[in-house]
């Protein structure tokens, strides 16, 4: 990496991590471009060559958030745990892990914003399923997934477990609903398959 590509990836950097605080501190509607550049100590023209938008900062943002979760998810894969096991675990850090992050680092006033919460949203299912279909063809490879079935249903399937387990985030059995909606999604309504 030469010099230029050095200091464009530190202006870079700023900006995102500019985004996070104000986003945290203000809310998402009341950051402007202009604020944004002012604590990144550069030019908006340079947030706009970047990223395009205040709306594509916040997918970024969601990445670097949840980098210790990728990586982390990275780890259980290459673990020499049983891929039932290692799924399961993948499972509770997306569902849980990023839930708890997102509720840590954001205000519920930005959360609740309408446009803030439908990028966040969005943000977050493309974080997932990069992370999912890692897994979905470590178990295609090693013959625990039906090579059969498209990669892109069972991640639709995962989205749409994803959003019974995210109307359930007040819930007051929680952690055994999310383990239910996990049983669901390994085993089907019927339990393990016999042999």
């Amino acid at each position: 990496m030469n010099q230029y590509q050095k200091t464009t990836e530190k202006k870079k950097q700023a900006i995102i991590q500019a985004a996070l605080h104000l986003f945290k501190e203000k809310g998402f509607k009341e950051t402007s471009i202009k604020s944004i550049a002012e604590v990144a100590k550069v030019s908006p023209v340079s947030i706009y060559n970047y990223f395009g938008s205040k709306d594509n900062l916040v997918t970024l943002c969601v990445n670097d958030l949840f980098e210790e979760i990728t990586q982390q998810a990275e780890d259980i894969l290459k673990s020499n745990l049983a891929f039932n096991t290692k799924l399961d675990q993948a499972l509770d850090l997306c569902q849980e892990k990023m839930s708890q992050q997102i509720s840590d680092y954001f205000q519920d006033k930005t959360v609740r914003d309408p446009a803030f919460s439908s990028l966040l949203t969005k943000a977050i299912t493309a974080k997932k399923r990069d992370i999912y279909r890692t897994y979905i063809n470590l178990g295609k490879e090693e013959g625990l997934i039906a090579r059969d079935l498209s990669t892109e249903l069972i991640l639709n399937v995962m989205d749409a477990l994803n959003s019974v387990g995210n109307q359930l985030a007040h819930s007051d059995n929680l952690e055994t609903d999310v383990k239910q909606i996990h049983q669901i999604f390994l085993y089907g309504i019927l339990g393990k398959k016999k042999s």
